[in-house]
């Protein structure tokens, strides 16, 4: 069965990003804010990323790298897409443009983006989808992800916290999501765990036939309240009934967490590890080099 890899990357040092960024925002100037921002900025970790798939994953037909424009092409992307030629998995770069509509560019929302995700060329009918600080640091075969053609999932209940916007977010989605199943989530939601997700294309497929303008009216250049996000497809996979109950060994740290505890995580991670990054008074520099160290430990 063929798995296909997708993340999107943002490089905000890329000047024609920003300047349209900038635009986009009615600021009319290169916005350098962008280089700080948390939704935006870079760790450097992202040929790690790339390089952690192609040892820890190597079943992954495809990596799907999707960028915004062609300014935002790196050459270590080169250099890989040269590399694997000849091998597996393959390095793809997708631009935006080639899968999402004009009318909804250019977008900074990664949201925006995870509703087009079926639209992207030849993409295989089952795939992982993830973000640039999730990393696969250990083995991990394709039964972890996918089984007998079905998703492998896992959730807990979630208390649902008013005064926290991703959990606002959330909320708003998972029941767009149970409405079709007749229920309504009130003080609780379905935590699948912020990580690497398997996703089956005819999922993403199933909104945009059975909720078209719902689908439509959710998408915005910047993230908004009113967004869907990617967990609706894993939502409906559980409601539905047709998943499989499995997670592959998955962990989470915090850049607000200690420089030990994040250091710790990345050479024990047995796994998948998400190093989410967040608003911190920490040495962002000092702090991303550590990481990129340590991830380079376990390649």
């Amino acid at each position: 069965m063929a798995t296909d890899y997708v993340v999107p990357m943002i490089f905000p040092d890329d000047l024609k990003w920003r300047h349209d960024y900038a635009t986009a925002n009615g600021c009319f100037r290169d916005d350098r804010s962008t280089l700080t921002n948390v939704r935006y900025r870079s760790w450097g970790t992202e040929h790690l990323l790339i390089q952690c798939v192609r040892k820890h994953l190597p079943w992954i037909r495809n990596v799907v790298i999707l960028l915004a424009r062609k300014s935002q092409v790196q050459h270590w992307m080169l250099e890989e897409i040269a590399a694997t030629r000849n091998g597996m998995p393959h390095i793809r770069i997708v631009f935006h443009n080639e899968f999402m509509p004009k009318d909804v560019l250019p977008t900074f929302n990664s949201r925006a983006i995870e509703m087009y995700l079926h639209r992207i060329p030849d993409l295989a009918p089952c795939f992982l989808y993830g973000n640039d600080d999730m990393f696969p640091l250990a083995p991990m075969s394709e039964d972890d992800f996918f089984r007998n053609g079905l998703p492998c999932l896992h959730h807990t209940d979630k208390q649902f916290d008013p005064s926290n916007a991703f959990h606002r977010a959330c909320m708003n989605g998972m029941n767009f999501v149970a409405a079709d199943f007749g229920l309504h989530y009130d003080n609780k939601w379905l935590h699948i765990g912020h990580n690497i997700v398997p996703i089956l294309k005819s999922t993403c497929e199933h909104f945009w036939q059975q909720h078209p303008k719902e689908m439509q009216a959710s998408v915005s250049r910047f993230r908004m309240p009113h967004n869907y996000n990617q967990y609706i497809y894993s939502w409906w996979q559980i409601l539905s009934g047709q998943y499989v109950d499995h997670n592959p060994p998955r962990a989470y740290v915090s850049v607000t967490d200690a420089e030990e505890t994040i250091r710790e995580a990345i050479r024990n991670a047995d796994g998948l590890l998400c190093v989410n990054d967040r608003n911190t008074d920490a040495d962002f520099n000092s702090l991303a080099a550590m990481v990129r160290h340590e991830i380079s430990l376990r390649l």
